[in-house]
């Protein structure tokens, strides 16, 4: 039996899994990670999980999942934002052949959890599906009929930068009113702060608050409700998918909201031509690892 190396390189963190052809995983970990620290500091704590890693048991394939636009026909980073200075141009893929010898396939974060629900989650069998990933940022990953979207310049599926308001809150990307300023979970800190008295740090604290019926924190929510239904819409009518999945780690709060989205979906004027389908990541934050081992399996099935 066949087995791959599995990367998420992600905003906090890098994990690392080993995984059989049946989706098996033999071993995973999770190390901290400070892409502000520079390109070689995050190429040496990717190497740390690989060396490891291989002390395990041979190794067929490696599949690494990154944030930035990948050029998925070389595995090198087309652009990334200043999220992680220095990263784009890294030719990842030539990098991890040439230190370890094993055959290598890079793809984006977004596009990595997309495969990963359709191995083991809730894309199985799915031709076309956007999977719609929340987190510090918002991206997504667009298949359609059977193909998965890469775009001219390796920026299909990049929904976080889609004007949801005409001049509205000023995006990092130079544009104003992108989703990503509403419905990440840095904007649901953003926006909290500019009306709060006490200051929150992160997305954890948001959602504490919201536990706690603070009152600005639940109309902070129902607002991100409102846009996260517009984004939705408008995936439906410009790409129109079978299914829309909702990962990241926005979803794994979605005791909270998820309902009142589908409420607005079930609602919607959409429904009177077809019904949204609109689900969650079933594999949650583990999509990316899943996804990342599909790819190298499929690498390694087309060398065959």
């Amino acid at each position: 039996m066949k087995h791959v190396i599995s990367i998420d390189i992600g905003g906090t963190k890098t994990i690392g899994a080993i995984f059989s052809e049946d989706g098996e995983i033999l071993k995973k970990i999770r190390i901290l990670t400070n892409p502000k620290a520079g390109p070689d500091n995050l190429l040496n704590s990717l190497y740390e999980v690989i060396d490891e890693l291989l002390t395990v048991t041979k190794i067929d394939a490696i599949g690494i999942g990154s944030a930035g636009r990948v050029n998925f026909n070389d595995g090198s980073i087309f652009y990334a934002s200043d999220n992680i200075p220095g990263w784009t141009g890294v030719k990842l893929k030539e990098l991890i052949e040439n230190r370890y010898g094993i055959l290598t396939v890079v793809e984006n974060d977004c596009r990595v959890a997309g495969y990963g629900e359709e191995w083991k989650g809730n894309a199985i069998n799915c031709d076309n599906y956007v999977s719609l990933i929340l987190g510090t940022g918002v991206g997504a990953a667009v298949k359609s009929e059977g193909n998965m979207l890469h775009g001219s310049h390796w920026s299909a599926g990049e929904l976080g930068h889609v004007i949801l308001y005409p001049d509205g809150r000023q995006c990092n990307c130079g544009l104003k009113g992108c989703v990503e300023q509403y419905c990440s979970g840095t904007a649901l800190v953003k926006i909290y702060n500019e009306s709060a008295k006490e200051k929150i740090e992160t997305g954890y604290d948001f959602f504490e608050l919201v536990e706690k019926k603070d009152e600005l924190a639940l109309r902070v929510l129902d607002n991100f409700v409102n846009d996260l239904y517009n984004t939705c819409l408008m995936i439906c009518n410009f790409v129109d998918p079978e299914k829309i999945i909702i990962g990241g780690g926005i979803s794994d709060t979605r005791e909270f909201w998820w309902d009142k989205l589908q409420k607005k979906i079930e609602e919607s004027p959409l429904s009177n031509l077809y019904k949204p389908v609109v689900l969650p990541a079933s594999l949650g934050n583990k999509a990316g690892i899943y996804g990342a081992a599909y790819l190298a399996f499929n690498v390694l099935k087309n060398k065959e």
